[in-house]
């Protein structure tokens, strides 16, 4: 992969060498940045050296070495101790620093004022994609910032997705979708390990249960659009199976799950919701009216 905008004099320091900063300090390599590294453990400073990065013996010879830094550790927790033992607030003055390490509102609004009152600049974003898409059409980047900071950094974001998303100045908005995307995988995730549970309980050939799974997932793209319309247009009493309709199904998918000796959790999960939806009085509306559930005037 080769962009023929990016110079050899575009500097770039990544801090955090796990799969994903792995990933992106390799993408920016074969795009022709000159990428400095600094990671906790110095193997991988050491593998990274070997495809052509700088090595850095400390964080703060890594935020020394280039004007943008992308910071992409496990957590916020690990950032704030970087910080902490290495005094890193005293020389990230003047310098912009691009964090794709994932976080909390909190994280993200606390870690905000810190940059701002040691007088750098700040783009926050997240990476829904895994390391080989990375450079790709099928990256996802989703990035927040002020128009200036987001211009700045535009090259280095666009060689890492092309088609990466601009949710403007709110720098909280990329820790809010993310969430919200992954909310959707991991729960489906976990719907399909209890799947697998049930067809072994039930002595279910798990090759059988794949060659069925894949029909029977091929309605989800096309349903998932029209639920998210419903939500969007306020429509949600014009139904194809009403939360009664569901929640009647669900008994049956519950009863054989218990029959079986399979552990309810997800299943008790799914009967709660469908039930708070017939008691919010929802049981004639689609399934999206669930979202009414969910909802933050909802939450106790």
């Amino acid at each position: 992969m080769t962009n023929d905008h990016i110079g050899t004099d575009q500097r770039v320091s990544v801090i955090g060498l796990g799969a994903m900063g792995s990933g992106i300090a390799s993408t920016l390599l074969e795009a022709g940045f000159q990428v400095s590294v600094w990671n906790r453990s110095h193997d991988k400073i050491e593998a990274m050296a070997a495809l052509g990065a700088l090595a850095c013996c400390t964080p703060n010879e890594a935020i020394q070495a280039s004007t943008q830094i992308v910071v992409c550790l496990t957590g916020y927790d690990v950032w704030k101790k970087i910080i902490e033992d290495h005094r890193l607030q005293d020389g990230i003055a003047n310098k912009c620093l691009i964090q794709l390490t994932g976080g909390t509102i909190d994280d993200v609004q606390e870690h905000a004022s810190f940059i701002e009152a040691n007088g750098a600049r700040l783009a926050d974003g997240a990476v829904m994609c895994f390391p080989p898409q990375l450079g790709t059409d099928d990256a996802s980047l989703l990035v927040s910032g002020t128009a200036a900071v987001l211009q700045e950094c535009e090259p280095l974001i666009r060689t890492l997705a092309p088609e990466w998303t601009n949710l403007g100045e709110d720098l909280t908005r990329p820790a809010v979708l993310s969430r919200a995307l992954t909310s959707g995988i991991v729960t489906s995730l976990i719907g399909f390990v209890n799947s697998i549970a049930i067809c072994q309980a039930g002595d279910i050939p798990l090759d059988l249960f794949m060659q069925h799974i894949d029909k029977a997932n091929a309605i989800l793209p096309a349903e998932k659009q029209r639920l998210l319309e419903a939500v969007r247009d306020g429509r949600t009493e014009q139904t194809q199976a009403s939360i009664t309709t569901w929640a009647g199904a669900h008994q049956t998918i519950h009863s054989v799950a218990g029959t079986l000796g399979t552990n309810l959790l997800v299943q008790d999960a799914v009967k709660t919701a469908l039930q708070e939806g017939e008691r919010l009085g929802l049981g004639d509306h689609d399934l999206a009216a669930l979202v009414k559930v969910f909802a933050k005037d909802q939450a106790s």
